[in-house]
């Protein structure tokens, strides 16, 4: 016989998950997800949310999950024209579904557009959610599925628009466009104590020349790739993005976690299997 739920957890039904999952993809989408940045909070977001993506980092609490979730993509939009090897959210389709007591889990399809490199791509995410007795997350497990193989596509398909002869050409001059990119926002955003490179040219120096460009699942890892996920929440909170995006990495792009640790790391606290097994 399964064992009692944790007391303080909710037991949704079936419908009522569904519900909350679709909300929250609802929100996720362009251009809700505008609306979710701008609370600076979103109420989606249990105040001590937990959350993981597979290809990325952890991140805790409501305020910086709020930036991750909705404020970077949002900010994509907003510079439709800045090179990127993200994309902007603009729909989804849910391909497989199942929930019980406060789980989720989905397998979704969304279709990303990737407007600074003029494709769109179709990427599906699988996720896992945990749900408060007030509708609000309270976890999310998320993974990039065929996710090497995404990057290597959208890296593909961005030759003919630098003109390059290969995937290692257009790697090259992606570096480089990222490299000013990411500068850029440093030089514009990030002053006084939060200074992280001395000069333009010392950034793009660094970045182009000390340090690596990144393999796919090293977007939370020292590179160049990490750095360009970073760059798009510098704007929403200085103090505590620019370090990401200079030299130290500041605790998110940094080669401090083995594959092992990685794969061991019991992150959550609550469980994500029900009835108390």
């Amino acid at each position: 016989m399964p064992s009692p739920s944790p007391s303080n957890q909710p037991h949704y039904t079936f419908d009522e998950l569904y519900n909350l999952q679709v909300k929250f993809f609802d929100n996720f989408i362009y251009p809700a997800d505008i609306t979710q940045a701008k609370s600076i909070n979103s109420t989606l977001l249990a105040e001590d949310v937990q959350g993981r993506i597979d290809v990325t980092r952890t991140f805790e609490g409501r305020e910086l999950n709020t930036e991750y979730l909705f404020g970077l993509f949002a900010n994509l939009a907003a510079d439709p024209n800045s090179i990127s090897l993200l994309g902007v959210p603009i729909s989804y389709e849910i391909l497989h579904f199942t929930a019980n007591e406060y789980i989720t889990s989905a397998a979704t399809r969304f279709i990303f557009n990737f407007t600074s490199l003029g494709i769109i791509v179709p990427i599906e995410i699988d996720s896992w959610n945990t749900w408060n007795k007030a509708g609000q997350v309270t976890q999310y497990d998320g993974s990039f599925k065929y996710w090497q193989w995404t990057v290597d596509y959208i890296i593909a398909s961005s030759a003919p628009l630098f003109n390059a002869t290969s995937p290692t050409q257009a790697v090259e001059i992606l570096n480089r466009a990222l490299a000013s990119s990411i500068c850029e926002t440093a030089t514009t955003y990030c002053n006084g104590t939060n200074t992280q490179y001395s000069s333009m040219a010392a950034c793009y120096r660094y970045l182009t020349q000390e340090v690596r460009f990144g393999e796919a699942y090293e977007l939370g890892r020292n590179t160049v790739l990490c750095r360009m996920v970073h760059q798009n929440m510098v704007p929403f909170r200085p103090s505590v993005h620019c370090p990401h995006i200079g030299p130290s990495g500041g605790g998110y792009c940094t080669d401090d976690k083995t594959y092992a640790g990685t794969v061991e790391d019991d992150y959550f606290n609550i469980s994500f299997i029900p009835y108390g097994y």
